[in-house]
């Protein structure tokens, strides 16, 4: 099993476009660019068939570290954010 990295994707975008690998940079970057965009504003991404994006709240908890100078005490982690991701059903074919 191969790791597709964000070149691979810019080179794929590329050639689906028939541009330059420029081109496909810049697009791929809008996308991220925007998907990021809204996530930060607190807006839902859906992209139909692929997935959705939202951000998270997350509650503090306690856990045990297993590494460090502290494994095996309980430390706290603090509430926070985090982005989840939900695939959509075509991805979920798609993989199988």
């Amino acid at each position: 099993m191969a790791t597709l990295r964000k070149n691979d994707l810019t080179a794929r975008v590329a050639t689906r476009l028939g541009g330059s690998r420029a081109q496909g940079e810049a697009a791929l970057n809008a996308v991220l660019v925007s998907i990021q965009e809204a996530l930060a504003k607190g807006d839902r991404v859906v992209l139909t068939g692929f997935g959705s994006f939202e951000v998270r709240q997350v509650k503090a908890r306690r856990v045990k570290p297993i590494r460090g100078g502290q494994a095996g005490q309980l430390i706290t982690v603090p509430e926070h954010r985090r982005v989840g991701f939900t695939a959509g059903a075509e991805l979920n074919k798609a993989a199988g």
